[in-house]
């Protein structure tokens, strides 16, 4: 099973660069961006797409992991802290006994 995922996911890369390159090739407009900080000169409009779309599934990606692994954290602490209590009170009922 493995080795089809490796192949299924090395047809899916080519699939995904084919589709940049296409979209580079065929938006060939030039424009010029306006940033905040600084002007770009003339810039691919393929290319401004496919690297905005890069950013953003990055950004999205990381923000994605950070975010999941903070529930889970906190999730278990919810529950660590929980028995911590369960704990203390079996703990302290069997003391003053």
């Amino acid at each position: 099973m493995t080795f089809f995922k490796k192949i299924l996911f090395i047809l899916l890369a080519f699939l995904l660069l084919f589709a940049g390159l296409w979209l580079v090739v065929v938006n060939d407009q030039d424009v010029s961006l306006n940033l905040l900080v600084f002007a770009t000169p003339h810039v691919n409009v393929g290319i401004v797409v496919l690297l905005s779309f890069v950013f953003g599934a990055l950004l999205g990606v990381l923000a994605g992991f950070n975010l999941f692994s903070l529930l889970k954290l906190n999730t278990r602490l919810y529950w660590l802290k929980r028995e911590v209590r369960q704990l203390q009170d079996a703990l302290g009922d069997k003391r003053y006994r």
